[in-house]
């Protein structure tokens, strides 16, 4: 009896093995990464499911791509470029291996350093975007050129792999010009209303103030730098003036409802600042729910 039962445990053993040998080898070569959601009820679950992406998500894809896409130096050049590719479609991509081909030794051969920053992300549509870079080179030292470089882009949902996590790829990637002088900088922002706007700033924001109050959304991110996303979950009905507060300047701009063109993204530079002022500067902010459950809940007062 137990000689029969040992057959019986090695033969469920090879044929189990050889199924996971068997799944595991499809997963491999067309790999997959499956959204899981609260309400799966009527899925087909054997098919790709299509995943939602959020205009957060979109605008954070096109920040991180555009600025790697101008972000190497003569020892990543083919690494973080080729890697890039995966990020765009089919016709663009080979064109784009092509160039990184021909660009390979010669950027290899020099001392070359290159970073990018962008400086503003439009929406011009539901899918074509146009952004505006700052691209610093440097080829010896203590010798950097600025370019500023605009981008015109598409964007389609694509499927989840393991090459392209995002989901998204660009299908439209034009530069339609270069210039070696700065734009000037304009302190009118446009928003749609349900599409977040992300404002970088170069000092740590201690406050953010609009008038008139409570029409705006804002939320702070501070570290050495802020980002502040300003939310709007109905269409402007006037122009709101925001004045965002560092602990020596301030940062005055205006916030209108988008037309065709909205705001994604725009960094503000420390050129644009003013030195602050003391009369209202120091207006305490309103105490949101999270304060108010700190101090409920540990007895202490949350100063502003």
């Amino acid at each position: 009896m137990k000689k029969h039962l040992w057959q019986i445990l090695f033969a469920a053993s090879v044929i189990w093995a050889s199924v996971v040998s068997v799944l595991y080898w499809q997963l491999k070569s067309n790999p997959r990464v499956v959204a899981i959601t609260t309400d799966m009820a009527g899925v087909d679950n054997t098919q790709p499911q299509t995943i939602q992406l959020t205009e957060m998500e979109k605008g954070t894809f096109l920040r991180q791509y555009l600025e790697r896409y101008f972000t190497y130096d003569s020892n990543n050049f083919w690494q973080s470029q080729t890697s890039l590719t995966f990020l765009m479609a089919p016709e663009l991509r080979e064109k784009r291996i092509q160039e990184i081909q021909r660009l390979r030794d010669k950027i290899q051969s020099k001392s070359l350093n290159q970073k990018s920053t962008l400086l503003t992300l439009n929406q011009t549509d539901r899918s074509h975007y146009s952004a505006l870079l700052a691209v610093q080179i440097s080829e010896a030292p203590g010798r950097v050129n600025t370019l500023y470089v605009n981008a015109s882009l598409k964007i389609e949902s694509t499927e989840r792999t393991l090459e392209n996590p995002w989901g998204l790829m660009i299908t439209k990637l034009e530069f339609p010009q270069t210039s070696p002088a700065a734009p000037a900088a304009a302190n009118t922002l446009a928003l749609r209303e349900k599409t977040p706007l992300i404002i970088t700033f170069p000092c740590a924001i201690e406050n953010i103030q609009g008038e008139p109050d409570s029409v705006l959304e804002t939320k702070i991110t501070t570290l050495n730098i802020s980002e502040v996303q300003i939310n709007s979950a109905n269409k402007l009905s006037e122009m709101v003036k925001l004045t965002a507060y560092c602990k020596d300047k301030e940062y005055h701009f205006q916030v209108s409802a988008a037309d065709k063109t909205a705001d994604v993204f725009r960094a503000f530079s420390v050129d644009v600042a003013q030195v602050r002022k003391d009369s209202g500067a120091g207006k305490p902010k309103k105490k949101d729910r999270y304060d108010k459950t700190i101090e409920n809940v540990l007895g202490i007062e949350v100063e502003n």
